[in-house]
Parts: C-alpha cells; structure tokens; sequence
C-alpha cells in the first residue's frame, strides 16, 4: 500500500494524520487488510482484490452491501459498517486501488474448527433475528441457481492439467460427481428460491470478531444480499461445527439450529434441499478458486490452489452424508 494512497484516505474520510507505518494484517482469503494509527485512533483499511473490481456492477455491489451492513446495525445486529468519506461514500479509489476503511475493532476471531455450543447457539440466535427483519432493498439480485455447465468444468480442468496445477487431475477426476451435484443444486433452486431474505450469506468463523465469549462483532458484508433462510442456517451451522476441518461437531451443529429456533426462527424447507443449496454455494467456491490458481501473483496462487483441494474435500463430504445431516435438520421443523 502506498504512503500517498494512506494520506488520500486519512483526507478523505477526515481521520487524522498518519501515526507510524501501516501494518498489513494476515488472514484473508481474498482482499488485503491493514491496521492504520492516527491521531484520531486505530482504522483498518480494507484493498480490495483488483482482479474482483473488474466484475460487472461491483462496485455498486460493494456499495449496496455496506447499505445492508448499516440497516442491520440500526436495528442491533452487531454488524461492523464502512465509514463514509466526505462525499458519503463508502468505497473510494485510489491510483487505481478501490478501498474501504472501518473503525479497528479489538477481539479475536476463531479457527474453522469445531467451537463451542454455547457461541454457536449465539449464532443461531442472531441469524434469526435478522431473519426476522424483512428488511428490502431495491435492485437486490435474487441467487443465481444456473449450475456451470459440464463443458466449463471440463475446459477448466483441461487448462489447469497443461499449467500442471496441483489440483488439476482431482478435480478432473471427480467431474461425474461434479455434474451430480450440479443437478441437486439445480432442483433444490426450484423450490429455495421461492422464500428468500436479505442476510449476510457468509457467516462463518473468520467473518465473526470476538470481544468475549459472549459478546461478537459481525465482520465483511461484502457477500450480503438475498439468500434462502434454510440455506443459510444450514451452511453457517457446517461452518461452526467444522465441516472444513472434518466431520461436523453435532452438538455444536445442534446448538445453533436450537439457537436459531428458540429465537424464533422457523425451517420451512427440507433438510436435505437446504444442504443441496448449500452443496451449490461450494461449487460457486470451487469454481472460484480454481480460476484463481491461473493468477501469476503467487501468494494468491497457493492460496486458491489449497482451497480448491479443500472445497473439493468438503464437498465429497457434504453428497456422501447429506442424507444423515439432513435428518439432523429436520428435527427442528
């Protein structure tokens, strides 16, 4: 990050002067993330990923985010909202770099290892609430359930092989089931689609910011927009009971959907849609990374080449238990 692009923001957004050097922070999978002192107190700086500020429409994707971040703040879900500069925006660039800035926050954020029941059922709580919101906000785009075609797996797939990409022959491998899973995201499209709120569509470990083990800060809302209540619930109970790291912790699993539904939250759709929504989410994931892994900037490289072997794991996981899990669901319908 440049010294003239820290004293453009620190205008801009009316923060100070600069107190000392910028210090990245480490940890995230996609944008670049720096704490800044100032006179007027500590900020983290967010650089957003240049290869994703080219996508039709992102910016005002970012901006639209920031909007549902703010409203759900208004009405005390703990989520961490964006300054406004003096132009009240919240994104601005900078020499070609887009950036947000927010007030640091101190805590902790957990591993994707299986947590505690009690911060999980805290989880379930809070996804119920803003569940419960029926917040609406205009030009929201519903979810795309239009899986990749078979061709665009296997064009992928192809061109990793001739770069001699790591991943390249597991993935090929695994492409029957690839189209599988495809087609239950799909029919499990039909029937999701047709009850959706606007939510966070990412609430996992690393995007909650512990102050203690009771009190949370709802982290990146770059991802916030319609989705599918059930859908939701079921992915971000995976997540804390630590599907990325093996099998899923069920009491922890259990805990949230307790959460959730002791706070009023209702599941309406089956267990096993929900996870073949859920299975969708993964592939959009996959397909991410692995176009990722052609980047010619390394670090970005071997972070897209693990979590395209990663994806694939959890994925293998989530189709050969989905029965089991999905009766794990529907104990709370």
């Amino acid at each position: 990050m440049k010294l003239t692009q820290v004293i453009s923001l620190c205008d801009i957004y009316n923060i100070g002067d600069m107190v000392g050097e910028t210090q990245e922070v480490t940890g995230g999978f996609v944008h670049r993330l720096w704490r800044l002192h100032t006179t007027h107190g500590s900020y983290a700086i967010k650089q957003l990923n240049p290869a994703i500020m080219q996508y039709p429409n992102i910016y005002e994707t970012y901006r639209t985010s920031e909007r549902i971040a703010a409203a759900m703040y208004a009405v005390g879900i703990p989520a961490v909202v964006a300054l406004e500069g003096n132009d009240n925006d919240t994104l601005h660039i900078i020499d070609d770099d887009a950036f947000q800035v927010y007030r640091w926050i101190d805590g902790t954020t957990l591993s994707s290892q299986t947590v505690d029941p009690e911060r999980a059922r805290l989880i379930g709580n809070t996804l119920a609430r803003m569940h419960a919101l029926n917040q609406s906000f205009p030009k929201l785009i519903a979810p795309d359930w239009e899986p990749f075609s078979d061709d665009e797996w296997d064009m992928i797939t192809f061109q990793a092989a001739d770069r001699g990409l790591p991943w390249a022959q597991r993935v090929r491998n695994a492409l029957p089931r690839i189209a599988e899973w495809s087609q239950w995201e799909a029919q499990a499209g039909e029937t999701l689609e047709k009850t959706l709120v606007v939510s966070h569509r990412n609430l996992d470990q690393k995007n909650v910011l512990w102050q203690d083990a009771e009190t949370f800060a709802i982290l990146d809302w770059e991802s916030a927009g319609l989705i599918n209540p059930a859908m939701e619930l079921v992915g971000a109970a995976f997540s804390w009971s630590g599907l990325m790291r093996g099998m899923p912790g069920e009491r922890t699993f259990h805990a949230l959907l307790e959460g959730y539904v002791a706070s009023g939250g209702i599941i309406r759709e089956a267990g096993l849609t929900a996870i073949h929504g859920v299975i969708g989410n993964w592939l959009d994931w996959l397909h991410f990374n692995m176009l990722r892994s052609f980047t010619d900037l390394e670090q970005e490289r071997r972070v897209s080449e693990s979590e395209t072997l990663q994806t694939l794991t959890l994925l293998y996981a989530l189709a050969n238990n989905a029965e089991t899990w999905a009766s794990w669901v529907e104990k709370y319908r």
